[in-house]
């Protein structure tokens, strides 16, 4: 009996030999295969951690920013109000002067000049801001990844976000002159008694924000020079991170989102002058008009009324401004200011609300962490 399995086993030796040969391979292969898989499940829950671990990361950066901007924005509006303060003016022409149609000039000037910087200001402020936290928070995240020296030190850190004075002292000044001196050559071609439509009223604005952007000092496309210090080349972290700070402000995407964050506070402004054009019925002046008269009639006519330029100012000046009171004389003997209903509208806020909900705004600051994270 032993021979017979011995000579069977003889006989089918080879398939024998194949079939273990193919189970060995088979298990080999199963056991290779669950090795592998092991180490790419515990890869992606790795990578999940690390996706989460930034993204946890980055929300934190986000509320940073926001907050940071937030908190300086009430600086440049201070400074922006301070260095285009319209309360002496408005003073002198409660007094009935002489000279009352120069003040009238350059009251306009100011009150344009004024809203038109809040609005640049604050898209200017609003970018080199959401580049250098997210750059800074992809510097931090690094560091908390790699676990070794940490490149970036409190100091460090300090030093680096402290380049946004130079906006706050010096840039602010040079942006000032630039809208004030562009607002002028606009408003050249309006004069007090110039009916406008809200249409015309945008066309205004729009008319400025060309000005500016066919200047050489283009503050959308030179925004480096305006917000981040011109004092030369460091050879540590920190110049390493201007740097790459400046290439990020000079970059085409930085522009474009600034360009939009003043295209959509343009907007704004124009949609707080609607609701003083909506209180106007067609052939009324805005000053003669009561709130209570807002309705339907007039939402729908609105297009047809028209407000002269020199009723326009007061409304345009108190988009910036706390409650005046009224003014006893206007210009050309007519009663512009008088019984003027000033709301007291905190602008600077309401724009960067605006710029904060940007989808461009976001995307800028996705993609500075991103790129200095990893």
């Amino acid at each position: 009996m032993w021979s017979a399995v011995e000579n069977f086993f003889y006989r089918h030796r080879r398939k024998f030999i194949t079939t273990g040969v193919i189970l060995g391979s088979g298990i080999f292969l199963i056991k290779l295969a669950q090795c592998k898989l092991r180490e790419f499940q515990e890869r992606q829950a790795k990578e999940i951690a690390e996706r989460f671990k930034r993204m946890q990361h980055f929300e934190s950066t986000e509320r940073t920013c926001n907050q940071t901007i937030v908190g300086v924005s009430s600086t440049v509006s201070e400074k922006v109000l301070r260095n285009l303060n319209t309360a002496e003016i408005l003073e002198k022409l409660r007094s009935s002067p002489d000279n009352k149609f120069e003040l009238w000039e350059e009251l306009r000037i100011l009150a344009f000049a004024k809203i038109v910087t809040l609005v640049y200001a604050s898209s200017m402020l609003a970018v080199t801001l959401k580049t250098q936290i997210n750059l800074l928070g992809g510097y931090l995240y690094k560091d908390t990844v790699e676990q070794e020296d940490k490149l970036v030190s409190m100091e460090i850190q300090k030093t680096y976000l402290s380049m946004i004075q130079y906006f706050m002292e010096n840039g602010m000044d040079k942006l000032i002159d630039l809208i004030r001196n562009n607002v002028a050559l606009v408003m050249e071609r309006y004069s007090l008694k110039q009916q406008l439509t809200l249409a015309d009223a945008e066309t205004l604005f729009w008319s400025i924000q060309m000005a500016l952007n066919n200047d050489e000092a283009n503050p959308a496309k030179c925004l480096a020079k305006f917000t981040l210090p011109q004092d030369g080349h460091r050879e540590d972290i920190v110049g390493k991170m201007y740097d790459e700070t400046l290439d990020v402000m000079e970059s085409a995407e930085a522009a474009d989102v600034c360009l939009s964050n003043i295209s959509i506070g343009f907007s704004l402004i124009v949609d707080k002058l609607a609701e003083y054009y909506a209180e106007a019925e067609p052939g009324q002046t805005v000053a003669s008009t009561s709130k209570s008269s807002l309705n339907v009639d007039n939402l729908s006519n609105i297009n047809h009324v028209k407000i002269s330029v020199a009723k326009l100012i007061p409304i345009v000046n108190g988009l910036t401004s706390k409650p005046l009171g009224s003014l006893a004389t206007s210009a050309g003997g007519s009663n512009g200011l008088n019984g003027y209903d000033h709301r007291h509208i905190d602008m600077m806020s309401s724009l960067v609300a605006r710029f904060m909900q940007s989808e461009k705004l976001k995307t800028l600051g996705i993609n500075v962490y991103e790129a200095f994270c990893q």
